[in-house]
């Protein structure tokens, strides 16, 4: 039998998000596992806040949206990771109505990062934990190797044109 190591750590991203323990907020900002098989990021629900934890772009969907993005960038980039390694989301708007504004943005940013397949989603109407905020975005990214048949293999980046 093969002993199977794993680790777990923090992560941490502060130029661009405090932690979220200096406001009272019990949760990490993300959690990288390490097995020998894989390494998986799993990125907390993330607004549109800055590195004092300070609510961002009151009022302005499209400034949150993508300061949102670039909080979860700056988590993944933080531990080597990329959006081509995301392979869920989970996204949260104030109210639907800003569904299709989203919808365009978040094509829109997916198709810069070089993206063929866009990670699976989904996408509901939530109250947000402070009520200036318009989104919140959670995400999983999974990279590096994976066993198959009782070796281990790299796994292929699915993002690469064939």
């Amino acid at each position: 039998m093969v002993e199977r190591r794993n680790s777990k750590k923090v992560i941490h991203a502060p130029g661009f998000l405090c932690e979220a323990i200096q406001y009272n907020s019990a949760f990490s900002r993300g959690v990288r596992v390490d097995s020998r098989a894989m390494t998986m990021l799993f990125i907390s629900g993330t607004a549109s806040i800055d590195s004092q934890g300070r609510s961002l772009h009151r009022g302005d969907f499209l400034a949150q949206s993508q300061r949102v993005f670039d909080n979860i960038s700056a988590l993944l980039d933080s531990e080597d990771i990329s959006w081509k390694d995301v392979v869920q989301t989970r996204c949260y708007l104030k109210s639907m109505r800003y569904y299709k504004k989203f919808n365009e943005i978040r094509t829109k940013f997916y198709q810069k990062q070089g993206l063929i397949f866009f990670p699976a989603s989904v996408c509901v109407e939530a109250r947000l934990c402070r009520p200036e905020l318009l989104i919140e975005i959670e995400a999983l990214a999974i990279s590096g190797l994976k066993r198959r048949n009782g070796s281990l293999k790299k796994v292929p980046n699915f993002n690469k044109n064939p």
